[in-house]
């Protein structure tokens, strides 16, 4: 297969159409910088489906279409159109010629055709994508993928092999499958802790179901009684009810004659009662103005007193004060006198105790104790020891020296010219092992230095390996953590959704709260409970966890309608608007905050929306919290057991004394601890996001770290090996020099002893005898010495115990003097404190007695003024007085006459009220019966459906059984009321759950049988990998070694495995021996013969896996001239199997080329093509190719 022609249209600079025309072999497209000639490969790439604009040098796929210049407007579409030759089948199921077209517009829409069939741009890749030719294969060779290979790590270095082998697809045939192994191992972590959480549901439902029909038994039995109940009471009440109803019409008789009576007599007391008024309203009238007449005298006389005791007052306060002002003057002067006096005592003191502090330490520093004249005699004495020893050796050196002056004498002298030639050389041979030694202790130095850094890069590497495993360890655990967290956050919120857990009714209201007007939401959801406290509030809400909030009784009414409706369930309502809060009075929480294991009021312990502060206050507020159950009995003694009481265990102490209490049989969470579980696990998972980016930024930095580190460990251990070489071949040549230089001295030194021997022993001899005689003198002073110092030690051992008492007196002297110092520092202090506070105390009282003076003028005034008041008021009052007893007695006098007269309206009204009660007593007789009445036929009616009639017709019993029949209905009751809170959904939800149990329970199975069959079939792709990807490295490395010679002209390469045993993760790495140079990594080579071994590297995989068409874009760019005309014969070598075309700036590449396109840019902006045939270069200009009328160059 090959590509017949390439037109583009509309594509970046090419804005007229322009159709090329290629040629089998080689086609060089050549061009300045910046006319468009690599347009031309982005155009192929385009057309072959690649999807980023950036790597078509663009931000975004819009940037494609002629983007238009100054003489020329936009295009609004670009079109790149391929037409291949596919006579030989190479691409499979398609037609001989097969052209392949990508549109794009400028509004975004794109059309793709395969022979101008429209089709998706997955069609187009795919049908390239085992061909060779997609748009990442070997068909486009650009200088930066040439540089890819030899800048890249050997790991990444792997993928060219991997593309040319074609395992790309079983790559992404594992990705596919590693993704879909990750779905289910999610999908089966859901699936099991949902199945979890509905195995801890089923226990408790089954109890709940078991209780449910128990209850559903009782119930029946409850109702039998109670309809038989209804109607023997009705009975009753029926025959009760006319009875009462003759003995009222007679009562209401009685009433209405003594009405008539106390009627008559009303009027005759409305006369009498208006005089009384009249009387009653001028005597009040007096009264008030004797009143007000005497609260004013009262009160003006109170004040005239409390006048009098002010003037009083402040006459003797006056006088206190003064005398306090006279006593803080004196205490002010007195602290004054004694600052002085405690002053002067300090500074004496001071001075006293530096002068005693002086002589002490000047005693202490004239001592001579026995102990240290006992040192002195020791070291005197081993002094004249040594000096004994020293005048022996000196007296055996002497008689030596004069045997061997005698010897000496009878030898001959050495040869003065030999002497000076062993001489010279000893000093050349010393000059020269000098320098060596020098370069010696320079290479050790230098090694020593290296090796320094050896070990601190050493020390640093392991560090950083075990930095970089730690923060590797602590990354997984916390982010294995963080998935286990979001798994359970996950299964948390589903139930949630869901529901699950909640009673049926409550669970239809939750779901459909949307469509239900004023549904805040269940109790559970709503309360927020810190873990501490969440069994205890488990317990103690109970059933009421699932009692649904609304906003008002509408709003409840039509919750209850819709569940009748869907026959959903039942469910129990809050209306927030007529919830009253229930509050534990103060007093009684005073009480209790006193007493130990008390820990609050429960609606106290929880949070919860303003909103529904009622609602949590109506079924908290008066509920108790205790810590452990000991504590909560003593609460409940304290409290009179009036109110609840919970402990943090879940035990509750009802009022009335009951307990209840012991271990739980739970398997199931209930919906308020999975709300608080979820709630917990999303706010661990905000904050474990921000410390798992750190961790990752850390450990990215570390393992940095750790390539930098060994980078610097191979280095210095490169450096440390040249420099040991080096010393040890220093160290060898410095100890054979020295060798030298040690013979050439002893030999000058034996000839040149033979020379001096006589005048050097007559010297030493000299010598030796004078020290003889320094020697004597020296050991005449130590005895001298030795006798002095024994002396001074028999004077001091005599002063010593003188010396020490003086010593004593004086320091006990020095610490009473101190101590005395300190106190009188300390009462100075004092002193001077109280002088200042004195000082204040002064001035305060001296204000305050201004103060008080003109207080007490201004107050003799007002009492005065008092006085003439009360004088006038008295006068006033007496005439008030008179008048009062007169009308007084007016008054008594008709009252009595209206007091006969409402003796006797209060018996007829008496006899009256009498038969009136009588009356009400049967009327609400009458009432109570009727409503009993009423309510039994309401009962029957609304709980039963029955009427009074039907009733009947089910007693069996006699009314006198009436009693006993009411004692069983309370035991049936009694036994209702132990059963407690029963969710009448419990059978119906225990089979929805154990169904859905069951269901899970498959798709469980389900999901580990897909899980395995995923496993086995990575298995089945890692081994094609292997195969494939071993098989192609064996053929490129046989491919590689076989033409690198060829290409350089000699020397030989290979390509290695970084880890043969991990064929699925092994790096690339090629190895090179140039000619004329050892074998070295690529790495190691210059710039130009990296390029040349990468793109010998590209020809040997294309020699395996040759492909239709490849496009080559500046890759020979790096090269020599001899290179690239190597290159270019290559080229011509391969062009039988292969298509090449080859943008280039290169004469020798050029010269390879069939045919050369020239790309030139006449008109700014605008992309013009030109070709000539290298073939048909000899033939007549007339044959050249050209351009034809519809820009097609031929």
């Amino acid at each position: 297969m090959q590509l017949k022609q390439l037109t583009i249209n509309g594509f970046k600079s090419f804005a007229d159409k322009t159709t090329i025309e290629f040629v089998s072999g080689l086609t060089g497209i050549v061009g300045p910088n910046g006319s468009g000639k690599s347009n031309i490969t982005e155009a192929i790439r385009w057309a072959l489906g690649e999807q980023s604009a950036k790597s078509l040098r663009g931000e975004k796929m819009g940037d494609v279409i002629f983007a238009g210049t100054a003489n020329r407007p936009p295009l609004n579409r670009a079109e790149v159109v391929m037409t291949f030759d596919n006579s030989d089948g190479y691409l499979k199921e398609q037609p001989a010629t097969v052209a392949i077209t990508r549109r794009l517009y400028r509004d975004g829409e794109s059309d793709f055709l395969i022979n101008n069939q429209a089709v998706r741009l997955k069609d187009i890749v795919d049908l390239f994508m085992d061909s060779g030719l997609g748009k990442e294969s070997f068909s486009f060779i650009s200088q930066g993928r040439v540089e890819a290979i030899f800048n890249s790590k050997p790991e990444e270095r792997r993928g060219i092999l991997e593309e040319a082998a074609g395992v790309l697809k079983y790559k992404q045939q594992k990705t596919k499958a590693e993704r879909e192994l990750t779905t289910t191992d999610d999908n089966l972590d859901r699936v099991n802790d949902i199945i979890q959480e509905l195995h801890r549901q089923l226990a408790p439902l089954e109890e709940q179901a078991s209780l449910a029909r128990d209850f559903e038994q009782q119930t029946s039995e409850y109702q039998q009684i109670h309809k038989q109940i209804l109607a023997l009471e009705i009975q009753q009440f029926a025959a009760e009810q006319e009875q009462t109803q003759a003995a009222n019409r007679e009562t209401k008789q009685i009433v209405a004659a003594q009405a008539d009576r106390a009627k008559s007599l009303e009027a005759k007391s409305e006369a009498l009662t208006q005089t009384e008024d009249d009387l009653e309203r001028e005597l009040n009238q007096l009264n008030d103005d004797i009143l007000a007449k005497s609260m004013r005298l009262e009160g003006l006389t109170g004040e005239a007193n409390l006048s009098s005791e002010r003037v009083s007052n402040a006459q003797s306060t006056l006088a206190e004060l003064k005398e306090q002002l006279a006593s803080a003057t004196s205490d002010r002067e007195s602290a004054e006198a004694q600052v002085q006096t405690l002053s002067d005592q300090v500074a004496a003191q001071t001075t006293k105790r530096a002068a005693l502090a002086k002589a002490l330490q000047d005693q202490q520093a004239a001592a001579h104790t026995p102990a240290q004249l006992n040192e002195q005699l020791d070291a005197a004495q081993n002094h004249y020891i040594d000096l004994l020893q020293q005048q022996a050796t000196n007296k055996n050196a002497l008689a030596a020296t004069e045997k061997d002056q005698e010897l000496a004498a009878r030898q001959s002298s050495a040869d003065a010219t030999r002497l000076h030639g062993l001489q010279q050389a000893a000093a050349e041979a010393k000059a020269t092992a000098a320098t060596q030694a020098t370069k010696v202790a320079d290479l050790t130095s230098q090694l020593a230095t290296a090796s320094a850094t050896l070990d601190e890069a050493q020390d640093r590497l392991t560090a950083a390996r075990e930095a970089q495993a730690g923060a590797d360890t602590a990354y997984r655990d916390h982010v294995a953590e963080f998935q286990r967290a979001k798994a359970r956050y996950e299964t948390l919120s589903e139930l949630k959704e869901d529901y699950s857990g909640f009673y049926a009714g409550v669970r239809a209201v939750l779901k459909h709260k949307a469509n239900l007007t004023g549904v805040i939401g269940a109790v559970a959801e709503l309360l927020t409970v810190p873990a501490k406290y969440q069994q205890a509030m488990d317990v103690a809400l109970g059933a009421n966890l699932q009692a649904v909030v609304t906003t008002d009784e509408t709003a409840a009414r039509e919750a209850i309608t819709y569940l009748k409706q869907t026959r959903a369930g039942r469910a129990t309502f809050l209306p927030v608007s007529v919830i009253r809060p229930r509050q534990l009075p103060a007093a009684v929480q005073r009480q209790l905050a006193e007493a130990p294991g008390f820990i609050g009021v429960g609606s106290d312990l929880v949070q919860a929306d303003q909103a529904v502060q009622n609602v949590v206050a109506n079924l908290l507020g008066s509920l108790i919290v205790a810590d452990t159950l000991a504590n909560g009995v003593k609460l409940a003694n304290l409290s009179g057991h009036r109110y609840r009481i919970v402990t943090l265990d879940g035990d509750i102490l009802s009022p009335g004394g009951a307990m209840t209490g012991g271990h739980a049989q739970r398997s199931g969470v209930s919906p308020l601890a999975r709300t608080q579980e979820a709630a917990r696990l999303k706010q661990t998972l905000a904050d474990m996001v921000p410390a798992l980016q750190r961790e990752k930024a850390a450990l990215d930095d570390k393992t940095a770290a750790v390539a930098t580190a060994t980078t610097a460990v191979t280095e210095a251990q490169a450096t440390s090996t040249r420099l040991t070489a080096d010393l040890r071949a220093a160290t060898a040549q410095r100890d054979s020099l020295a060798e030298q230089a040690t013979q050439a001295t002893r030999q000058a030194q034996a000839a040149k002893l033979a020379a001096d021997a006589t005048t050097d022993f007559a010297a030493k001899l000299t010598t030796l005898q004078h020290t003889a005689t320094e020697l004597a003198a020296a050991i005449a002073q130590a005895q001298a010495t030795i006798t002095n110092t024994k002396e001074q030690l028999n004077s001091a051992t005599a002063a010593e115990a003188e010396y020490q008492a003086q010593l004593n007196q004086r320091q006990t002297a020095l610490a009473v003097l101190t101590t005395e110092w300190q106190t009188a520092k300390t009462q100075l202090q004092q002193w001077q404190d109280q002088a200042a506070q004195l000082a204040q105390q002064v001035k305060t009282l001296t204000a305050r007695i201004a103060r008080i003076t003109r207080e007490s003028a201004d107050t003799a005034e007002e009492k005065a003024n008092r006085e003439a008041t009360i004088k006038r008021l008295n006068s006033e009052l007496a005439t008030l007085k008179a008048r009062q007893d007169q009308q007084a007695k007016a008054k008594a006098a008709n009252h009595t006459t209206l007091s006969e007269v409402s003796a006797q309206i209060s018996t007829a009204y008496a006899k009256q009220n009498a038969a009136m009660a009588t009356a009400e007593q049967q009327a609400a007789s009458l009432s109570r019966l009727k409503l009993n009445l009423e309510n039994r036929l309401a009962t029957l009616a609304e709980d039963y459906q029955l009427s009074f009639e039907a009733a009947q017709q089910l007693v069996t019993q006699q009314p006198a059984e009436l009693p006993a029949m009411k004692s069983k209905l309370k035991l049936l009751k009694r036994g209702l009321d132990d059963l407690g809170p029963v969710n009448p959904n419990a059978i119906a939800e225990y089979d929805n759950v154990k169904q859905r149990y069951e269901f899970l329970h498959k798709q469980q199975t389900d999901l580990l049988d897909a899980k395995a069959q995923l496993l086995a079939t990575m298995g089945e792709l890692d081994e094609e990998v292997k195969v494939r990807f071993k098989d192609m490295f064996d053929q490129t490395n046989a491919a590689f070694e076989e033409i690198f010679p060829k290409m350089f002209g000699g020397g030989h390469a290979h390509l290695s495995l970084t880890d043969p045993d991990d064929l699925l993760n092994t790096g690339l790495e090629i190895s090179a021996e140039p000619p004329g140079k050892k074998l070295q990594r690529l790495s190691l080579l210059s710039g130009g013969e990296r390029a040349l071994t990468a793109i010998v590297l590209l020809f040997a995989i294309l020699q395996v896996r040759p492909v239709p068409f490849s496009i080559l874009d500046e890759v020979e760019a790096s090269l020599d001239d001899v290179n690239v005309n190597r290159f270019g014969e290559f080229l011509k070598h391969y062009s039988s199997d292969t298509q090449f075309i080859v943008i280039t700036h290169r004469r020798g590449t050029m010269l390879a080329a069939n045919m050369l396109y020239g790309v030139t840019m006449q008109e700014s902006g605008v992309s013009k093509m030109m070709a000539v045939s290298l073939d048909q270069l000899a033939k007549p200009a007339a044959s050249h190719p050209k351009e034809d009328e519809h820009g097609v160059i031929r």
